[in-house]
């Protein structure tokens, strides 16, 4: 067997360089998010996931959530059937351990993270860069398990587009989604602007019939822009804005406001997120300078609660805003030669600033959070045709943490021919004691409420990250491929658990901490092809293999009761995307999401009080097909209707939780039933 081994590994290379008509496009693919400057996806020392706009349209991704789920060792699921908050996991860890940027920017907070996957819409959306692994010594402080950077659309000509896609969900709920976009640019193109707009109608879904929703109520809209400014030849300003409103709302009785329901739970979201960036590029193209400047303000009304039938209407309202500013520098110098081979310096300082406040009306406590995170990063990246060795570290002061935190990287990469890659790497990350994360929201669970503080000696979390991959093209006669076998290990110390501490009776609370466990490990392999068998033909599947446990005795699921699993975290799971063109104007589209076996905690309702229960869910098998039809007109116009069938063999929780006292986060496996979509986008 390892004379096997050892002559396949020496025969890679004679296969990758023996081809000559490989199609090299997506190994040409600009990426940003591995090494912060522009490089191609061949030479970037990390691999990098892309998510393009051609991909969201075959998947029918309204949503960045629901383009994130064909991207290998990524996984988004619905966690509440009341509020309709979704998470996603990158290499089995949560969504805590994962930096959402826009831009390369980090000012998607706290508040913003809960609702994040469902209020990007892909409108605002050119493309999704995915960095597996360790990112916390560019990224910072929860890139732990990986960094999911949106990069917003940019003016590249003059064009239009307007689209609708409608859903009929189970069969009875209405969800439709419209959008635009826009652009024009100067003939002389130094400057431009991309606007883009989207609105979306989601009646609520209740799928066992017990007046209760699966999926909620949802109304929103996002508007914004994209636009750049060459002033002089060697400089460019680039200036990005959105705003989001978005009401939701998940429970019963939706014909009736939400104090008035037994159960609701949701809010009214006003998000403002802006970009402003300045770079300096000289004729050399051996320097590069940037300045820039991010910001997000979230307004928040909300209402979670039940209500109980000797009382006329509730009182759970809540009020949040939070304020997120991150500004900085960087620069890079291409350096000849350093030492021994060429070399790009990276040097960059940022000052991130968040301000919450949150206060539960008829609750004399009013959360606030200030948080200031002053960061340094340096990076030196050696890099020649065939190696690249990229060594760099980042000083975050976090005013969570007393002292100053220190978080190296290392990467290598080794291409002995243009179509064969090994990457190695080496990350170690951290996760400060915020007091407000994504899971510390006043919730529903069996009629009761529920709240989460940090323990008095709570200590931030450290990762250490491991990674290395094989990325091979090839050619075997008619059939071109891309081959991506990534293997991964991260270990957590002083890991994050939630713990009922007491159930506060007078206030109708319980009350859960967040201590630190002994720590964690994950581990797992991801593999990632592209298959074209004909050139009609094109193939894209990705499966991980992973194993997420807690050290020691584990966390605490019932009291006295350990577990060593986490919570939500499959051991196998995989996606699948085919496209066959049998002529030019005609596409066969089939999508498929597969999640096996995993744990779930069950808090069920019994006659003297509830009980926890764990489960370990059926495996899902979520399948689509989608027929797409191209009809040209003009020079450069062209309308395309479609038509399609999501999660065709109905594969859907089948023992959800029913009535005023069910567990809303008992949810798993698909977040949608048998759905059926029709589209329509004209382009000119």
């Amino acid at each position: 067997m390892k004379k096997i081994l050892i002559s396949i590994i020496f025969l890679l290379p004679l296969v990758a360089s023996a081809q000559s008509h490989h199609d090299t496009v997506r190994l040409r693919q600009v990426v940003v998010t591995a090494t912060q400057h522009a490089t191609t996806r061949s030479e970037a020392p990390t691999a990098v996931g892309i998510i393009d706009g051609g991909q969201m349209e075959n998947v029918n991704a309204v949503n960045l959530g629901q383009a994130l789920n064909f991207s290998t060792g990524l996984r988004v699921e619905n966690t509440c059937q009341n509020c309709g908050a979704n998470e996603v996991r990158i290499n089995g860890l949560g969504q805590a351990y994962s930096q959402i940027l826009i831009d390369s920017r980090p000012v998607n907070n706290a508040l913003a993270g809960v609702y994040l996957l469902d209020q990007l819409p892909t409108a605002l959306i050119d493309r999704v860069e995915v960095l597996r692994g360790g990112g916390s010594a560019l990224y910072g402080s929860n890139a732990i398990a990986g960094v999911i950077n949106v990069i917003t659309r940019e003016p590249h000509s003059n064009a239009a587009s307007v689209g609708n896609t409608t859903s009929l969900i189970g069969g009875r709920s209405w969800d439709f989604s419209n959008s635009f976009n826009a652009s024009v640019v100067t003939d002389d193109r130094r400057a431009g602007i991309a606007v883009f707009g989207h609105n979306r109608h989601r009646d609520p879904y209740d799928h066992n019939d017990d007046g209760y929703s699966e999926t909620g109520l949802l109304k929103a809209r996002m508007v914004g822009f994209r636009g750049y400014l060459r002033a002089t030849e060697f400089s460019k300003l680039n200036l990005e804005y959105h705003n989001i409103h978005d009401f939701r709302r998940g429970g019963d009785h939706f014909d009736l406001p939400s104090p008035m329901a037994h159960i609701s739970e949701g809010g009214e979201h006003d998000i403002h997120s802006a970009n402003l960036k300045w770079d300096w590029l000289p004729a050399s193209g051996l320097r590069h300078a940037s300045l820039f400047a991010s910001l997000q303000h979230v307004d928040r009304q909300s209402y979670y609660g039940e209500r109980d039938d000797s009382e006329p209407f509730g009182t759970a309202y809540g009020y949040t805003q939070d304020l997120t500013l991150n500004y900085g520098a960087l620069y890079s110098r291409h350096l000849d030669t350093l030492w021994f081979m060429p070399a790009e310096l990276t040097a960059g300082i940022e000052h991130t600033l968040d301000r919450l406040q949150d206060h539960t009306y008829g609750s004399p406590d009013t959360l606030r959070q200030n948080i200031g995170i002053l960061s340094a990063y340096l990076q030196n990246e050696w890099k020649s045709l065939y190696w690249s060795i990229l060594v760099g570290g980042r000083l975050d002061k976090h005013t969570m943490i007393d002292a100053p935190v220190v978080s190296p990287r290392l990467n290598l990469r080794y291409s002995p021919t243009d179509h064969l890659a090994f990457r190695a790497g080496y990350a170690s990350g951290f996760r400060a004691p915020q007091v407000y994360d994504e899971d510390l929201h006043v919730g529903a669970v069996n009629g009761e409420l529920y709240k989460i503080t940090n323990a008095p000696d709570l200590r931030m979390e450290r990762s250490h990250s491991f990674t290395g991959s094989a990325d091979l093209c090839f050619h075997l006669g008619s059939l071109e491929a891309d081959l991506l076998v990534e293997g991964f290990y991260t270990r957590i110390s002083d890991a994050f658990v939630n713990e009922l501490l007491f159930d506060d009776t007078t206030s109708g609370y319980l009350h859960y901490e967040r201590r630190n466990a002994d720590g964690a490990e994950v581990m797992g392999v991801n593999v990632e092809m592209t298959l074209s068998p004909i050139e009609a033909m094109r193939i894209q599947l990705g499966g991980t293999w992973q194993r997420s446990r807690y050290t020691g005795q584990g966390k605490e699921w019932d009291e006295g009761q350990y577990e060593r699993r986490m919570e939500r975290t499959p051991d196998l799971y995989a996606y699948l995307t085919g496209i066959y063109t049998p002529w030019k104007r005609l596409q066969l589209i089939a999508t498929g999401i597969f999640t096996g076996p995993m744990l779930v905690y069950h808090n069920v309702s019994t006659a003297i009080g509830s009980e926890v229960q764990k489960v370990t869910t059926d495996p899902f098998l979520d399948l689509s097909l989608k027929v797409a039809y191209s009809i040209p007109f003009g020079e450069s116009s062209q309308l395309e209707l479609s038509v399609g069938i999501q999660n065709l063999f109905d594969s859907y929780q089948r023992d959800l939780d029913s009535g005023p006292e069910r567990d809303a986060a008992y949810i798993y496996g698909p977040s949608l039933p048998r759905t059926f979509i029709a589209g329509a986008k004209l382009t000119i």
